[in-house]
């Protein structure tokens, strides 16, 4: 009978300990699978306010260029856009149509732009939402303009070279205030205004040069997403030593949990056998 209960103790522990480092995999992989995308919406096409349609529904309308809107929850699989002038009849043909597919859970934006030879088209990329360092932020600038390739300057100093048109580069930069600007890669004056810019701590700034090199209205649009601090591991408790902050001492938590309830159920069936008994 004592080695029954020993075994009966082990094989639950076993249990507990399986379903915490698991944490339900396998019913998480299905719900992932049914997540819808989550979609920003960039309109980088400068001049044109525009009527937004997905799967021939109005989404957008009047919708104004350099302009973004927050994540969109749309379902994962292939989506028409189109895109007609505001206030334009459905009717009429679109100035631009494309289709678009969305992963599950796939977080991202979706950019109306002109590509490096003037025509109007649709991109998509994956935005970049993980923590940064204390005291930093994510610097993202995507190449979403009718230009050449081009070398981007912070502070006229030499951050992301060699960006092709419908390309992206990344780069975490101290925060603070900047100057950011484009030069053709063999150098010389910037391609547009240089433009003042703030990037808070714990930020991801996505810099969109948008326009046409050879109309002269190159300039940029900008998204910030905020809240990336990356939480410290250690606190400072004040005479010198340190103890683990709350999500270090997450899974010990959980795991002590689990085995005090295994331990009371096994306790619990053993002191009612022996009083039935």
């Amino acid at each position: 009978m004592k080695n029954r209960r020993i075994t009966a103790v082990l094989a639950l522990v076993s249990l507990a300990l399986a379903l915490v480092g698991t944490g339900g995999a396998a019913p998480a992989a299905h719900a992932q699978d049914e997540l819808p995308g989550l979609i920003r919406v960039v309109h980088g096409i400068r001049g044109l306010v525009a009527d937004i349609y997905l799967d021939g529904t109005l989404v957008l309308p009047t919708f104004q260029p350099e302009r973004s809107t927050d994540p969109l929850a749309i379902p994962a699989g292939d989506h028409l856009i189109e895109i007609r002038a505001a206030g334009a009849a459905v009717t009429e043909a679109a100035l631009l149509t494309q289709t678009v597919t969305v992963p599950a859970g796939f977080q991202g934006s979706l950019v109306a732009h002109l590509d490096q030879t003037g025509a109007p088209t649709l991109s998509v990329y994956a935005d970049d939402l993980t923590p940064v360092p204390a005291g930093t932020s994510r610097l993202v600038v995507r190449h979403a303009a009718a230009a050449e390739d081009v070398n981007v300057l912070l502070n006229a100093e030499p951050a992301l070279t060699d960006l092709a048109p419908a390309n992206e580069a990344s780069e975490v930069v101290p925060s603070g205030a900047y100057e950011i600007a484009v030069t053709a890669l063999a150098g010389g004056a910037p391609l547009a205004p240089p433009q003042d810019v703030e990037y808070p701590d714990g930020t991801a700034n996505f810099m969109y040069l948008i326009g046409s090199e050879a109309d002269h209205t190159l300039g940029w649009a900008a998204v910030q997403v905020g809240n990336l601090q990356t939480a410290p591991t250690r606190i400072q408790t004040g005479d010198g030593s340190t103890e683990q902050s709350p999500a270090d001492n997450r899974g010990t938590v959980v795991l002590l949990a689990a085995l005090a309830v295994v331990a009371g159920f096994v306790l619990y069936r053993w002191r009612s056998r022996r009083f039935v008994g």
